[in-house]
């Protein structure tokens, strides 16, 4: 778990756009994965002090001092185990105690919740460790990241997920290539588009997601549901689909179908598809 500069230079955008890392809690103890010279530039060429990475110590190889920066005047963590000096030890496959709820100005998760089998549950605690007003971030894996966790993630998931029936509204989403130099680009949100937002890439690919929480309520009262088959789902009961007959040619009907879906799948489901993904600016 950590923030690379991807990660960094969300977090600083967003506190440049107004959110509030007053008490920030963390996921787990988010290592600093960034080089202390870059974390100056960063941090100077947007207004906010550096001095702690022009002469970094031990405690710049976690994220502490890069939330202090942001204007936090308290920075926790939470994990299952004490091992890295968490505050707050707790199995987030479990409810967490209502005396933490609506307590945190920031909850960032830098890869943590696809670690937890029960993650309905975890991305519940996540959401309701935060205050009304307040900002939940998510760095987490999308694409060719099978077996680093549990879970890869759609981005849809998300937009259902924190969403104003849960209390939330999505400020923000961003994918990108793993490392330093990949593209960012804006993430469509399924239902507006009315389509699924599909991708396939040769490389390993993050999402950040910056959501606030906009009222107290309870969360998941009602289970998300895929946008594309709830239209479905309400066409119909207006007008059901009559059953069809298989065509003559079957057989060849079938393989002219699986050739046009692939070749449907590089035209649809690249990062070139602007519909799904629109270039947008590195910020910070």
């Amino acid at each position: 778990m950590g923030l690379d500069i991807n990660a960094v230079q969300f977090l600083v955008a967003a506190r440049k756009r107004g959110a509030s890392f007053g008490r920030t809690l963390m996921l787990g103890r988010q290592s600093l994965n960034v080089f202390p010279a870059a974390m100056v530039a960063v941090l100077e060429r947007n207004g906010f002090p550096a001095e702690k990475f022009k002469t970094p110590g031990p405690e710049c190889a976690y994220a502490e001092p890069f939330f202090e920066a942001l204007g936090a005047a308290q920075v926790d963590s939470l994990d299952n185990s004490g091992f890295e000096g968490a505050k707050f030890v707790h199995d987030l496959n479990q409810p967490v105690p209502s005396a933490w709820k609506a307590q945190f100005d920031a909850v960032m998760d830098g890869g943590t919740l696809e670690h937890v089998f029960n993650f309905p549950t975890g991305l519940r605690n996540a959401m309701e460790l935060v205050r009304e007003g307040g900002r939940l971030f998510l760095h987490t894996g999308v694409n060719n990241l099978c077996g680093h966790g549990f879970y890869q993630f759609s981005p849809e998931l998300f937009y259902r997920a924190l969403s104003a029936e849960n209390g939330f509204e999505l400020e923000r989403m961003v994918i990108h290539r793993v490392g330093p130099y990949g593209r960012w680009y804006d993430v469509a949100d399924p239902n507006v588009i009315q389509s699924r937002v599909e991708l396939i890439t040769f490389t390993p690919m993050h999402l950040l997601v910056q959501a606030r929480r906009v009222g107290i309520q309870e969360i998941f009262a009602q289970a998300p549901q895929q946008s594309d088959y709830t239209v479905m789902w309400q066409a119909s009961k207006k007008d059901p689909v009559a059953p069809t007959k298989p065509p003559r040619f079957a057989a060849a009907a079938r393989l002219v179908h699986a050739i046009g879906t692939g070749l449907e799948f590089y035209r649809r489901q690249s990062l070139r598809n602007r519909k799904f993904f629109r270039k947008t600016r590195r910020e910070g």
